[in-house]
């Protein structure tokens, strides 16, 4: 772990000659406006990070041709940035063994946010999730959950949309009469009314035998003396045509079989009918179904989740997230006090777990008693060394800078 323990700046932007030997976790950098303070906090960030051209344009005091920063460090490096005045600069880094510290050196002792506490709260929605979750200890992959979740989501969407249009379906076909259970065989009718009028007509036949024997009869009674012997085969045929009509079945009521058949394709379609809207029925009681399964398994994923941030380590207490980012105290990051979020990136920024623990600190004004006393007591906490920059008239609250010089 590394820390400054001096910062010289020599005609550095609005800075004629400052040094400050940092002590505490606090370093508070005060002022009135436009004296250097903000100086101050580039040139540390310079030494560190490196030069930003579009951030510090014009490095180099009005009037000097060289202008030059100094970080010693307690594990004995030495960090110099020299600027001319056409704005180019190097960096020389030595170690306490002698030996060149490069910038990659330098990269690998921050974390992800760098040194900056303002810098989280200016990353967008999802960078600043992205941050959060590669920080907080998660016991599930917030990616995958949420592709599943949009997964099921448009599944049971879809089923949801099959199942409004299958109840329409459904709903077309009202309140059916009772209808039986099977469609009447108009074939197996037919046959049967066929059958009937073969025994009708056959029956019919025989009455009319029966009608002309009584007729041959009486009229060989009327000759029984000539035709006694054809009158005996007579009566045997007499007798055996009877045994015949006597074995007669009972007539089939053939009106009642022609009215089926007159009704059997109504009957039938009743049937059909009923037929298609159980199907429909069916299909739409196994969609529902289905849905409410997609259902149960979205508030499986949902507590899933909820379960995984109740039990997640978070750099920040009352820090989560939703599908659209950072939230804290569960409201959107952006929507929070820039004092919380200040107090929020310096957890983050601490998170990181760095080994150089130096933070800068841009908008102190922004915290009050509570939130400075928060702030300071965070870098004690966590042995860091938070620089920031405060607008102070009073002379009596930390490095006080004036016209470039401290004090």
């Amino acid at each position: 772990m590394a820390k400054s323990t001096e910062v010289t700046l020599k005609d550095f932007q609005r800075l004629e000659y400052v040094q400050i030997a940092p002590r505490g976790a606090l370093v508070a950098i005060s002022g009135r406006n436009a004296q250097g303070k903000s100086s101050i906090l580039d040139g540390l960030e310079a030494t560190i990070i490196g030069h930003n051209k579009r951030d510090v344009p014009r490095p180099v005091r009005e009037g000097q041709k060289t202008a030059e920063v100094v970080n010693i460090l307690d594990n004995g490096m030495t960090l110099t940035r020299k600027y001319k005045a056409d704005g180019s600069s190097s960096l020389t880094g030595k170690a306490s063994d002698g030996s060149k510290v490069a910038q990659a050196t330098l990269n690998g002792m921050l974390g992800s946010l760098g040194m900056d506490a303002g810098a989280f709260s200016l990353l967008d929605d999802k960078k600043q999730l992205a941050v959060v979750l590669d920080l907080a200890d998660l016991p599930f992959d917030p990616a995958k959950l949420a592709t599943d979740q949009k997964a099921i989501f448009e599944q049971r969407t879809f089923i949801n949309r099959k199942a409004k249009e299958l109840e329409a379906q459904v709903a077309r076909y009202g309140d059916l009469p009772p209808a039986p259970t099977a469609e009447v065989s108009v074939v197996e009718l037919a046959e049967e009314i066929r059958a009937a009028e073969q025994v009708e007509r056959k029956q019919e036949d025989d009455h009319a035998m029966l009608v002309r024997s009584n007729s041959e009869l009486d009229r060989l009674n009327s000759e029984i003396q000539r035709l006694t012997a054809q009158r005996a085969i007579v009566e045997s045929d007499l007798d055996s045509v009877r045994q015949i009509i006597e074995g007669h079945e009972p007539l089939p009521d053939i009106d009642a079989l022609r009215e089926r058949m007159a009704t059997a394709e109504e009957t039938n379609r009743t049937v059909r009918t009923a037929k298609e809207k159980a199907n429909l029925v069916f299909q739409l009681e196994a969609t529902q179904d289905q849905a409410e399964g997609l259902t149960k398994q979205l508030e499986a994923l949902d507590k899933q989740k909820a379960d995984g941030l109740a039990a997640a380590a978070f750099p920040v207490e009352g820090m989560s997230f939703d599908e659209e980012g950072v939230l804290l105290n569960g409201r959107p990051f952006r929507k929070a006090s820039t004092r919380e979020q200040t107090i929020a990136s310096a957890h983050m920024i601490i998170a990181s777990n760095p080994e150089l623990r130096v933070m800068i600190v841009r908008n102190g004004n922004d915290l009050d008693s509570d939130g400075l006393a928060e702030l300071e007591a965070l870098g004690d906490a966590h042995d860091f060394q938070i620089f920031a920059e405060f607008v102070d008239e009073s002379g009596e609250f930390g490095w006080t800078i004036e016209d470039g010089k401290v004090a």
